[in-house]
């Protein structure tokens, strides 16, 4: 709702193109890999937990890193789908502790919390936001 009267007040785009753009990103499939070869059984996943939090930078500037993701999943896809619906950058770093972790532009700890769960990349109950 505040985005779109933002984009409204921005005229950066109109309603129709912000439309289509969710209808686009409703076709989020195919984010998991290497599933596995053959029909095998399904077995357990683990848990894993998945940290959401936000770094100050300068000033009002701010980094939201997203860490604990499952290795099967395509973290460069999932990017790129909150990329565009939340009109930011980010990018997929390497890292030591935490494996691969995806850092995004701007507080979007909330929402892409909220991501996450709707496109079931992993439950609600897996997540730990920090900060709150």
């Amino acid at each position: 709702k505040v985005k779109s009267q933002r984009v409204a007040v921005l005229g950066c785009t109109s309603s129709a193109k912000v439309k289509s753009r969710r209808e686009e990103m409703s076709s989020l499939t195919n984010i998991v890999f290497n599933t596995g070869e053959g029909f095998e059984e399904e077995k357990s996943v683990p848990s894993s937990i998945v940290h959401i939090r936000s770094q100050q930078r300068s000033g009002r500037k701010s980094l939201t890193t997203i860490s604990g993701l499952q290795d099967d999943l395509d973290l460069k896809k999932i990017l790129k789908y909150i990329r565009k619906m939340y009109s930011t950058n980010g990018t997929v770093k390497k890292d030591k502790e935490h494996g691969e972790v995806i850092q995004v532009q701007g507080d979007l700890r909330k929402v892409i919390a909220k991501f996450l769960v709707e496109y079931k990349v992993c439950s609600k109950e897996d997540i730990k936001l920090h900060g709150f």
